[in-house]
């Protein structure tokens, strides 16, 4: 008598972590082959399949959705589907790394806004642009890095092995690291080296932030990032979130600009278009005479809201993602 499987769930991450690995290893070369109306098209059925098998996903990413009020007038199963889409063209569109460089990124990822950048660099302090965990916000590095710009990348990196130190999650891991991070035109500031303190960041990332903006370099920052040791609550879409004041504490001491940048996922184009996605590089948040941390963030806020809004596709995995880890989360995006 064949004994039926106790861990169906063990399997399934198995079956995804391999598909992954293939993906990283070998089909991304023909998938950047395909332009992205192409792409687009096959990741329309993709998310239809995902959201039919999707059950208890596709529950959550509802709840959060609505404790967000961001379904509206909106039909919830559309803007599921566009979610789930959003979330594969992110990773899938990733493939047109290899492809990008200095004469070809225009193409690719066309920009908005770049003179706000050139005038901040002008002042000679450097920049933080808030790229939040918004669409396809992993090209904002290829974005600026291939147009000339020095981009730092904070992040909590470990070394790809050390993600996942045993079976086809490790390899897969290793594959995606060896074709996204090792191939970006920018360098690494890592907030997650082991060191021994109680503030916010890691002191050696700070120093590091310091370093460069100083050297009248990018720093690109995630807003919404779950680095760090000190929290701010604050108030965002209807709720009350986590954020750190880091980025917004050196804007004020350091007369750093603070620069807000998302990167739109395209979805329709022309015939001929390789485009794929948008940057959208919006004015430096305004400084006054008595401005707090705080109250750079409340500024900040603001304008995420407005965009989270408008795209709400392209922050619902990211709400998701934060809900399931709130499970063993000690400081949860969203406190309630």
């Amino acid at each position: 008598m064949v004994q039926a499987d106790k861990h169906p769930l063990r399997k399934m991450l198995q079956a995804g972590a391999f598909l992954k690995w293939l993906y990283w290893r070998y089909l991304r070369v023909g998938f950047s082959l395909l332009p992205p109306r192409v792409i687009n098209a096959i990741t329309a059925v993709m998310a239809r399949v995902q959201m039919a098998a999707a059950g208890r996903k596709r529950q959550l990413m509802l709840e959060e959705l609505r404790l967000s009020s961001l379904v509206k007038d909106r039909g919830a199963d559309e803007l599921i589907l566009k979610s789930f889409q959003n979330q594969l063209n992110s990773w899938i569109k990733q493939c047109y790394l290899r492809k990008m460089n200095e004469k070809t990124i225009d193409e690719y990822i066309p920009a908005e806004g770049l003179s706000h950048i050139d005038r901040a660099l002008g002042r000679g302090k450097g920049a933080i642009l808030l790229n939040p965990h918004f669409g396809p916000y992993m090209m904002a590095m290829p974005a600026l890095g291939h147009r000339g710009y020095k981009v730092n990348q904070l992040a909590i990196q470990a070394e790809s092995p050390r993600v996942a130190r045993a079976g086809i999650t490790m390899l897969a891991n290793k594959a995606r690291y060896e074709a996204v991070e090792k191939t970006m035109p920018v360098a690494f500031i890592n907030a997650g080296a082991e060191t021994f303190d109680n503030f916010g960041l890691r002191n050696m990332a700070i120093r590091d932030m310091l370093t460069v903006l100083r050297q009248n370099e990018i720093v690109l920052y995630p807003p919404t990032g779950r680095g760090g040791r000190k929290w701010h609550t604050a108030p965002f879409l209807g709720r009350t979130a986590n954020f750190n004041l880091v980025p917004y504490k050196i804007a004020l001491k350091e007369g750093v600009p603070l620069i807000p940048v998302f990167l739109i996922d395209v979805t329709r184009g022309g015939a001929n278009s390789r485009n794929a996605a948008r940057a959208v590089i919006e004015s430096p948040i305004e400084v006054s005479a008595g401005d707090t941390p705080e109250g750079l963030l409340m500024k900040y806020l603001a304008l995420l809201t407005a965009y989270v809004e408008k795209y709400p596709e392209h922050f619902a995995f990211f709400q998701f993602d934060m809900k399931i880890k709130s499970e063993w989360d000690d400081h949860p995006f969203f406190a309630r």
